[in-house]
């Protein structure tokens, strides 16, 4: 038998090898398709508290009182038109009030105020409005405010709502509410939202989420800490400002082009800043419901 010599050894090892990286390369398969989803915000509008309307017509009924217990209150001479003139009866004040995480949640309104965790007893939204224009309140005129609680805190803020495109960031005004029999008293300088509130940390762990199966883009993300009365939501697949130690429940909840529901739930404490992959699973509206108002 003719030997072969190393150099046509080696010529055939090299070509066998070649053949197999290229036959390995063609039947590596792709990878799955990351189940899409719609944005959420039709779901969540579908959801939320309805804005209540209430049309003043003179002092007899200039005090207002919300579906669940809000009292307004001021004088028509405080309001202000779009030229900085005083107004005639009638005109409307219209209110949404968010007491419970869930209705924060389907609002999407995060209690956080530059990064930082607040403990909210609620947060109330006012306006005013003539002619379907909005007014303001003249300066050194507020309008008073009434937040029912059967426990009220004496460190509670008036905290004012700025809108900065993406979500509503809570500032302090330095102005305590007043604790009473019915709960918080406080008078306001301007309308908007208002949150009932105090900073409870600064700062605090990043959470972010990923996912083999799911693509997360317009997933809602939701982190409630019920020790503080804390909602964080997540942006981008990360949710930023958990204080350190805190028991968490996580929500994320998510609707494909069906109308079909999917979500992940799931309580942990945070230490550190944290991964989480996961996979949605299919839900209802009527199961989702009511995890959010055991939360």
């Amino acid at each position: 038998m003719k030997k072969l010599s190393l150099i046509t050894i080696s010529a055939i090892t090299a070509t066998a090898l070649i053949f197999s990286c290229k036959k390995d390369r063609i039947e590596t398969p792709e990878p799955e398709q990351l189940t899409a989803y719609q944005p959420i915000n039709t779901y969540l509008d579908s959801k939320k508290q309805q804005e209540q309307d209430f049309l003043i017509t003179g002092q007899s009924n200039d005090t207002i009182i919300g579906n669940q217990g809000t009292k307004i209150y001021g004088a028509k001479n405080c309001l202000r038109d779009g030229n900085n003139d005083t107004v005639a009866y009638p005109f409307n004040i219209k209110l949404v009030e968010l007491y419970t995480p869930k209705d924060m949640i389907y609002w999407q309104m995060p209690t956080m105020s530059s990064g930082n965790a607040l403990n909210s007893d609620g947060e109330i939204r006012v306006r005013a409005v003539k002619n379907n224009v909005e007014l303001t309140l003249a300066a050194s005129c507020p309008f008073g405010v009434e937040m029912p609680n059967g426990s009220p805190s004496s460190t509670m803020n008036i905290y004012n709502g700025n809108d900065n495109g993406t979500f509503v960031d809570w500032v302090n005004s330095s102005v305590l509410f007043s604790t009473t029999s019915y709960g918080y008293q406080g008078f306001i300088n301007s309308l908007g939202w208002i949150s009932c509130a105090e900073q409870v940390a600064t700062g605090g762990h990043t959470v972010s989420f990923t996912s083999t199966t799911d693509d997360l883009t317009n997933v809602g993300i939701f982190i409630y800490i019920p020790a503080t009365k804390t909602l964080i939501q997540g942006y981008n697949q990360t949710a930023s400002g958990v204080p350190s130690g805190s028991s968490v429940k996580i929500v994320l909840m998510a609707q494909d082009s069906n109308g079909d529901l999917f979500s992940y739930t799931k309580t942990r404490t945070i230490n550190g800043n944290t991964s989480i992959d996961l996979s949605l699973s299919s839900t209802t509206d009527a199961a989702l419901t009511s995890h959010l108002n055991g939360l």
